[in-house]
Formats: C-alpha cells, sequence, structure tokens
C-alpha cells in the first residue's frame, strides 16, 4: 500500500465505529483505485464486503453490512441503512429505487447473495 493510502482502514469497519461520511468516501475512493488498477471488477472480501465495477454505467459499488458507496463518474452516493430498519425494509427500499446485484444486497445486509435471493423471493411473495 502506498505512503498516502497508510492509514485507510478496512472498509467494512467503518460502519463499527459510527459512520464519518468523510471517511467512508475516502475509502471507497481508495479501494476502488487500487481494485481498478488491479483489473477487478468484482470481489467479495473475507470481511462479507463487497465490490463491483458496472462497466456499463462505469459505476463502481462497494458494500458492507449497512453501508454502501456508489460511485459514478460524476457523483458518488453514501447509502446507510437507518439503525431502527431490518435488512428486507432495507433491501425492498433499495430495489425499488435503483435495482442492484444481489451480491451486493446481501453484503450490505450483512449477509450472502443466497439470503438476498431468498428475502428478494418472500418480498415479492408479499405483494
Amino acid at each position: 500500500m502506498s505512503e498516502e493510502n497508510k492509514d485507510v482502514v478496512p472498509f467494512n469497519e467503518i460502519q463499527n465505529s459510527g459512520i464519518n461520511l468523510d471517511l467512508a468516501i475516502k475509502q471507497a475512493q481508495v479501494m476502488t483505485g487500487i481494485l481498478d488498477s488491479m483489473g477487478i471488477e468484482k470481489a467479495t472480501f473475507k470481511s462479507g464486503a463487497h465490490f463491483h465495477r458496472d462497466e456499463k454505467t462505469n459505476t463502481a459499488t462497494l458494500a458492507t453490512d449497512g453501508l454502501m458507496v456508489q460511485q459514478g463518474e460524476h457523483i458518488t452516493t453514501v447509502i446507510i441503512r437507518n439503525e431502527n430498519s431490518t435488512n428486507k425494509q432495507a433491501l425492498e427500499e433499495l430495489q425499488s429505487q435503483n435495482p442492484l446485484t444481489q451480491e451486493t444486497m446481501g453484503s450490505f445486509s450483512g449477509r450472502s447473495q443466497s439470503w438476498a435471493s431468498v428475502a428478494l423471493a418472500q418480498l415479492e411473495e408479499e405483494e
């Protein structure tokens, strides 16, 4: 890791220490830069964090339990699950506003892709 990146904490640790938006954005930018420089389009970390680069929209998404940062060409969006909201409530709202991969939704829920698949199927059945 370069000298300028030596103080960067793992993305999944940001949400555990109280969310600092500046830190979340900086971390996402650094991680995206590193992963892009390595030619990585999709990665899931042992921590459960997930990275995905959508080449069609040139958008990078980093997600971990309750926190997601999406970087587009001209805007960066930070999405935080509200404290009193359930994973399923947050997924339902996310899916209706901005369709995401099940891997990303699973990471955002602190779960897996397969959990997100089941949760989304249950939400569809409830409608």
